[in-house]
């Protein structure tokens, strides 16, 4: 592991909760709306659904192929999983089926409740369909110009963001505003709603990241990736836009005229590619981690130096805060993984 220097003036320290090992390769990681659990899912078909605070398995889940999505409803005991033969399940507080949804010809691209828990959109291809929680589908579109990579809701969960080859389709699910196209030329992998519901970033094919600004209809770019912006993540108040594409954070502030015409708070402290990144939702905390296996934490508006780190065995697939940003969990490629207590050094 490579020396890591830490800030100062900022500390935080990971407290170990617990760590499970020898776990099938993870494929999705997210805690419960309420912190009490955490769903894992693998790539032998496992839901293991378990006790924040033990790490003890609650219940488990098995389906007849690999997990691709693991998502919880904020509002609700469901947890939705989809699977590479294109089944999705929505299952209740102990395991059981709630809804079954269709299964699709391909397993969904993505998968993700609105932010009030009312309807779940999947994407498969080109099409896109949106169920309530109860199963009831209200929405499909399959006219997109290509395979969807990514989609978003905004706040309010009444409009989803989708990108594609060609851009990124915004479609209301409610009321009688008309559908909106931002055009980009070339395919879109990746896509971030700011919370404040202004601006959608995209990372490209081409090593780039775009942004829009629906407000003023403003489009930018930002170039010089060494490679693809797989990862980007918003800080809760929209200020700070967290972005993947080397081993160094890169990390855009849109206040004042910014981003356009100022430089980027570069994040230097992994040796190899960003792999994950996430904002604590309660405050601007960001966990990164990294093909080296390191995880480090980060307060951008006060220092450039990591503020916290912690260690995996191999690469790392997951990084998840909880709701309120005391709690993290991690998983690597090895089938190991973490959980910790987030406290700031007095």
């Amino acid at each position: 592991m490579p020396e890591v220097k830490l800030a100062t003036q900022k500390r935080f320290h990971l407290v170990d909760l617990w760590q499970l090992d020898g776990c099938d390769y993870p494929r999705a990681l997210q805690w419960s709306p309420h912190g009490e659990f955490i769903a894992y899912g693998s790539s032998d078909g496992t839901l293991s659904v378990l006790e924040a605070q033990s790490g003890l398995v609650r219940w488990r889940k098995s389906v007849a192929a690999a997990i691709t999505h693991v998502q919880w409803n904020p509002r609700r005991p469901l947890v939705a999983l989809g699977t590479e033969r294109g089944a999705c399940q929505v299952l209740g507080a102990t395991g059981q089926v709630v809804v079954e949804l269709p299964a699709n010809q391909s397993w969904p691209e993505c998968l993700s409740w609105s932010a009030d828990g009312e309807l779940i959109a999947l994407a498969a291809g080109r099409k896109l369909e949106v169920y309530t929680f109860q199963g009831e589908r209200v929405f499909q579109a399959d006219d997109h110009p290509s395979t969807i990579t990514a989609i978003g809701w905004n706040a309010g969960g009444d409009a989803l963001a989708i990108s594609c080859y060609g851009g990124v389709h915004i479609r209301p699910l409610q009321g009688k505003r008309p559908a909106r196209h931002l055009s980009f030329k070339g395919s879109l992998i990746s896509l971030a709603w700011s919370p404040n519901g202004d601006v959608i970033a995209c990372g490209s094919q081409d090593c780039s990241v775009h942004f829009w600004r629906l407000s003023s209809g403003k489009d930018s770019e930002m170039t010089g990736y060494p490679s693809k912006p797989r990862w980007l993540a918003w800080s809760p108040d929209s200020r700070l836009l967290a972005t993947s594409g080397e081993s160094t954070i890169c990390i855009w502030k849109f206040e004042g005229t910014g981003p356009e015409g100022t430089r980027p708070l570069m994040l230097k402290g992994h040796e190899d590619l960003l792999t994950q990144l996430d904002f604590s939702p309660a405050g601007n905390v960001l966990a990164s981690g990294s093909k080296d296996a390191d995880l480090l934490l980060w307060c951008p508006d006060v220092t450039l130096r990591p503020v916290g780190m912690a260690c995996l065995r191999s690469e790392i697939t997951h990084l998840s805060f909880n709701r309120d940003g005391r709690f993290l969990a991690a998983a690597d490629s090895s089938g190991l993984l973490r959980a910790w207590k987030v406290i700031e050094a007095s």
